[in-house]
Protein backbone atom coordinates (compact mmCIF):
# COMPACT_ATOMS: atom_id res chain seq x y z
CA UNK A 1 0.00 0.00 0.00
CA UNK A 2 2.78 2.36 0.96
CA UNK A 3 4.67 1.48 -2.23
CA UNK A 4 1.58 2.29 -4.33
CA UNK A 5 1.09 5.62 -2.58
CA UNK A 6 4.76 6.44 -3.12
CA UNK A 7 4.46 5.65 -6.84
CA UNK A 8 1.38 7.87 -7.11
CA UNK A 9 3.18 10.67 -5.28
CA UNK A 10 6.20 10.42 -7.60
CA UNK A 11 3.94 10.33 -10.66
CA UNK A 12 2.08 13.45 -9.51
CA UNK A 13 5.36 15.29 -8.89
CA UNK A 14 6.61 14.31 -12.34
CA UNK A 15 3.40 15.56 -14.00
CA UNK A 16 3.54 18.80 -12.00
CA UNK A 17 7.14 19.32 -13.11
CA UNK A 18 6.07 18.83 -16.73
CA UNK A 19 3.25 21.37 -16.36
CA UNK A 20 5.66 23.91 -14.83
CA UNK A 21 8.15 23.27 -17.64
CA UNK A 22 5.52 23.88 -20.31
CA UNK A 23 4.28 27.01 -18.55
CA UNK A 24 7.80 28.44 -18.30
CA UNK A 25 8.42 27.70 -21.98
CA UNK A 26 5.15 29.40 -22.95
CA UNK A 27 6.00 32.53 -20.93
CA UNK A 28 9.50 32.69 -22.42
CA UNK A 29 8.13 32.25 -25.93
CA UNK A 30 5.49 34.92 -25.32
CA UNK A 31 8.15 37.41 -24.22
CA UNK A 32 10.33 36.54 -27.21
CA UNK A 33 7.55 36.89 -29.78
CA UNK A 34 6.27 40.09 -28.17
CA UNK A 35 9.74 41.60 -28.46
CA UNK A 36 10.09 40.56 -32.10
CA UNK A 37 6.62 41.83 -32.89
CA UNK A 38 7.39 45.21 -31.29
CA UNK A 39 10.45 45.60 -33.55
CA UNK A 40 8.51 44.69 -36.68
CA UNK A 41 5.65 47.07 -35.91
CA UNK A 42 8.02 49.94 -35.13
CA UNK A 43 8.45 52.24 -38.13
CA UNK A 44 12.13 52.81 -37.38
CA UNK A 45 12.89 49.06 -37.16
CA UNK A 46 10.60 47.72 -39.88
CA UNK A 47 11.75 45.79 -42.93
CA UNK A 48 11.85 47.81 -46.14
CA UNK A 49 9.66 46.85 -49.07
CA UNK A 50 11.48 45.83 -52.23
CA UNK A 51 10.36 47.49 -55.49
CA UNK A 52 9.73 45.52 -58.64
CA UNK A 53 12.81 47.08 -60.27
CA UNK A 54 16.28 46.88 -58.81
CA UNK A 55 16.89 50.63 -59.15
CA UNK A 56 16.81 52.64 -55.92
CA UNK A 57 14.68 55.77 -55.87
CA UNK A 58 15.59 59.18 -54.47
CA UNK A 59 12.73 61.12 -52.89
CA UNK A 60 14.89 63.94 -51.53
CA UNK A 61 13.24 66.61 -53.72
CA UNK A 62 9.76 65.99 -52.33
CA UNK A 63 8.79 68.23 -49.43
CA UNK A 64 5.09 67.36 -49.20
CA UNK A 65 3.68 63.86 -48.81
CA UNK A 66 0.01 63.30 -49.62
CA UNK A 67 -1.18 59.91 -48.39
CA UNK A 68 -4.24 58.67 -50.28
CA UNK A 69 -6.49 55.73 -49.31
CA UNK A 70 -5.16 52.39 -50.52
CA UNK A 71 -7.47 51.05 -53.21
CA UNK A 72 -9.22 47.82 -52.25
CA UNK A 73 -10.64 45.13 -54.47
CA UNK A 74 -13.76 43.11 -53.71
CA UNK A 75 -14.38 41.49 -51.29
CA UNK A 76 -12.03 43.73 -49.25
CA UNK A 77 -13.98 46.61 -47.67
CA UNK A 78 -12.94 50.11 -48.77
CA UNK A 79 -12.68 51.29 -45.15
CA UNK A 80 -9.66 49.02 -44.66
CA UNK A 81 -7.72 50.96 -47.30
CA UNK A 82 -8.70 54.27 -45.69
CA UNK A 83 -7.60 53.18 -42.21
CA UNK A 84 -4.38 51.73 -43.60
CA UNK A 85 -3.48 55.06 -45.27
CA UNK A 86 -4.37 57.10 -42.17
CA UNK A 87 -1.97 55.08 -40.03
CA UNK A 88 0.80 55.41 -42.64
CA UNK A 89 0.33 59.19 -42.61
CA UNK A 90 0.57 59.30 -38.82
CA UNK A 91 3.78 57.30 -38.89
CA UNK A 92 5.35 59.50 -41.58
CA UNK A 93 4.46 62.61 -39.61
CA UNK A 94 5.64 61.48 -36.18
CA UNK A 95 8.19 58.66 -36.36
CA UNK A 96 11.08 60.07 -38.41
CA UNK A 97 11.34 63.71 -37.45
CA UNK A 98 10.61 66.52 -39.95
CA UNK A 99 11.54 64.66 -43.14
CA UNK A 100 8.60 66.35 -44.91
CA UNK A 101 7.42 69.92 -44.53
CA UNK A 102 3.87 68.61 -44.55
CA UNK A 103 2.13 65.23 -44.51
CA UNK A 104 -1.39 65.49 -45.91
CA UNK A 105 -4.43 63.22 -46.00
CA UNK A 106 -6.73 65.72 -47.68
CA UNK A 107 -8.11 65.24 -51.17
CA UNK A 108 -7.42 66.21 -53.85
CA UNK A 109 -3.61 66.19 -54.15
CA UNK A 110 -1.95 69.57 -54.68
CA UNK A 111 -0.42 68.60 -58.02
CA UNK A 112 2.86 70.43 -57.35
CA UNK A 113 6.31 69.22 -58.40
CA UNK A 114 7.46 68.88 -54.77
CA UNK A 115 4.55 66.63 -53.79
CA UNK A 116 4.88 62.88 -53.30
CA UNK A 117 1.75 60.76 -53.59
CA UNK A 118 1.78 57.77 -51.23
CA UNK A 119 -0.90 55.20 -52.00
CA UNK A 120 -1.33 51.60 -53.09
CA UNK A 121 -3.66 48.64 -53.25
CA UNK A 122 -4.90 45.96 -50.85
CA UNK A 123 -5.96 42.89 -52.79
CA UNK A 124 -6.28 40.34 -50.00
CA UNK A 125 -7.34 40.85 -46.38
CA UNK A 126 -8.02 37.54 -44.66
CA UNK A 127 -8.18 37.55 -40.85
CA UNK A 128 -7.92 33.76 -40.68
CA UNK A 129 -8.72 31.72 -37.58
CA UNK A 130 -6.62 32.22 -34.45
CA UNK A 131 -7.76 28.94 -32.85
CA UNK A 132 -6.96 26.93 -35.97
CA UNK A 133 -3.50 28.51 -36.19
CA UNK A 134 -2.89 27.60 -32.56
CA UNK A 135 -3.85 23.95 -32.96
CA UNK A 136 -2.95 23.00 -36.54
CA UNK A 137 0.08 24.02 -38.60
CA UNK A 138 -0.97 25.48 -41.96
CA UNK A 139 -4.63 25.93 -41.00
CA UNK A 140 -6.45 29.20 -40.38
CA UNK A 141 -3.62 31.39 -41.70
CA UNK A 142 -4.10 35.14 -41.89
CA UNK A 143 -3.17 36.88 -45.14
CA UNK A 144 -2.53 40.46 -46.25
CA UNK A 145 -1.48 41.28 -49.80
CA UNK A 146 -1.16 44.47 -51.76
CA UNK A 147 1.24 47.02 -53.19
CA UNK A 148 2.80 50.32 -52.15
CA UNK A 149 2.67 52.84 -55.01
CA UNK A 150 4.59 56.13 -54.93
CA UNK A 151 3.83 58.78 -57.54
CA UNK A 152 5.08 62.19 -58.57
CA UNK A 153 2.44 64.74 -57.56
CA UNK A 154 2.87 66.89 -60.66
CA UNK A 155 2.63 64.36 -63.48
CA UNK A 156 1.40 61.18 -61.76
CA UNK A 157 4.49 59.27 -62.82
CA UNK A 158 4.97 56.06 -60.82
CA UNK A 159 8.21 56.22 -58.87
CA UNK A 160 7.89 52.91 -57.02
CA UNK A 161 5.60 49.92 -57.09
CA UNK A 162 6.54 47.52 -54.29
CA UNK A 163 4.59 44.43 -53.24
CA UNK A 164 3.76 43.87 -49.59
CA UNK A 165 2.89 40.25 -49.06
CA UNK A 166 2.92 38.41 -45.75
CA UNK A 167 1.49 34.98 -44.98
CA UNK A 168 1.65 33.30 -41.59
CA UNK A 169 0.86 29.64 -41.19
CA UNK A 170 2.74 28.95 -38.00
CA UNK A 171 1.24 26.47 -35.58
CA UNK A 172 1.39 26.46 -31.79
CA UNK A 173 1.71 29.53 -29.58
CA UNK A 174 3.24 31.84 -32.23
CA UNK A 175 0.52 31.25 -34.77
CA UNK A 176 -2.23 31.42 -32.17
CA UNK A 177 -1.09 34.68 -30.64
CA UNK A 178 -0.82 36.75 -33.83
CA UNK A 179 -3.25 37.64 -36.53
CA UNK A 180 -4.31 40.18 -39.15
CA UNK A 181 -3.88 43.15 -36.79
CA UNK A 182 -0.18 42.32 -36.43
CA UNK A 183 0.22 41.91 -40.19
CA UNK A 184 -1.47 45.26 -40.85
CA UNK A 185 0.72 47.05 -38.31
CA UNK A 186 3.89 45.47 -39.71
CA UNK A 187 2.91 46.41 -43.27
CA UNK A 188 2.09 50.00 -42.27
CA UNK A 189 5.45 50.26 -40.54
CA UNK A 190 7.23 48.86 -43.61
CA UNK A 191 5.45 51.32 -45.94
CA UNK A 192 6.40 54.30 -43.77
CA UNK A 193 9.98 53.08 -43.35
CA UNK A 194 10.38 52.53 -47.10
CA UNK A 195 9.28 56.09 -47.84
CA UNK A 196 11.44 57.57 -45.07
CA UNK A 197 14.61 55.76 -46.16
CA UNK A 198 14.07 56.78 -49.80
CA UNK A 199 13.62 60.38 -48.58
CA UNK A 200 17.05 60.17 -46.95
CA UNK A 201 16.22 59.38 -43.33
CA UNK A 202 18.88 57.44 -41.44
CA UNK A 203 18.55 55.79 -38.02
CA UNK A 204 20.30 57.78 -35.27
CA UNK A 205 23.79 56.65 -34.28
CA UNK A 206 24.56 55.40 -30.77
CA UNK A 207 26.22 58.74 -29.89
CA UNK A 208 23.17 60.66 -31.13
CA UNK A 209 20.90 58.41 -29.05
CA UNK A 210 23.11 59.04 -26.00
CA UNK A 211 22.94 62.82 -26.51
CA UNK A 212 19.17 62.70 -26.84
CA UNK A 213 18.88 60.59 -23.69
CA UNK A 214 21.19 62.95 -21.77
CA UNK A 215 19.15 65.97 -22.87
CA UNK A 216 15.98 64.38 -21.48
CA UNK A 217 17.55 63.88 -18.04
Amino acid sequence: MQTKNLEQFISMKFKLAQVIQVACFAVALMLLTTGCQTDRTSSTHADLLKPGSAAEIDLSKYQIATVLPFETKSPVDASIGVKFANEVAIRLKSDFGPIFQDVRKELPPLGTNNELIVTGTITDYTPGDRFARFTLIGMGAASLKGNLILKDGADGRILMDAPMSKLWAWGGYIGGSRGIEDMVAESQASVAATVAHAKGWQPPTQSEKAKTQAAKQ
